[in-house]
Parts: C-alpha cells; structure tokens; sequence
C-alpha cells in the first residue's frame, strides 16, 4: 500500500484530523505501510504535501492557521474530505 491510500485509510477510520505523526504512527501499527527508511514520518509528510500541492481538491485536505511565521509542530493538521 502506498503512503497516500494509507493516510486515506487512516484519515476515513479516525473521522477527525489527524497530526502526520499521528497518521503514521497508526499506519505503521495497522501494517498499511513497510518504510524502507528511518524516517516514515518525513516520507508521509512529503507525500501529503506533494498530493495537496498536486491535488488542491483531492480527498485530503491539510487544515491550519496561516500567520507571519514558520508552523509550529504538531499545528498543522490533516483531514479526510470524503471525497
């Protein structure tokens, strides 16, 4: 399963939003995803981004506050569009 159905997976099953920390941490636990790496956090992370950044109307939607500053961890929040 890729990063991106995972995170659809988790996202659907959780119905709230989620941190990507969070996303992962129950994929991983749910054996959606096998990471090749150390770090599958940051490779949820830029899948996410990219699918947004590729996708703006997709079925996942990212959820923050825009302000002058860098986001703060764990501020920025994922959410299923039921799509």
């Amino acid at each position: 399963m890729t990063y991106l159905s995972a995170a659809e997976a988790v996202l659907k099953a959780a119905r709230k939003p989620l941190t990507i920390r969070e996303i992962t941490n129950v994929a991983l636990k749910r054996g959606l995803i096998r990471p090749a790496g150390r770090t599958p956090a940051a490779t949820m992370s830029a899948t996410l981004y990219g699918a947004v950044k590729s996708y703006p109307s997709g079925s996942i939607q990212r959820k923050y506050t825009p302000g002058p500053v860098r986001a703060r961890r764990g501020s920025v929040t994922w959410v299923w569009n039921g799509q």
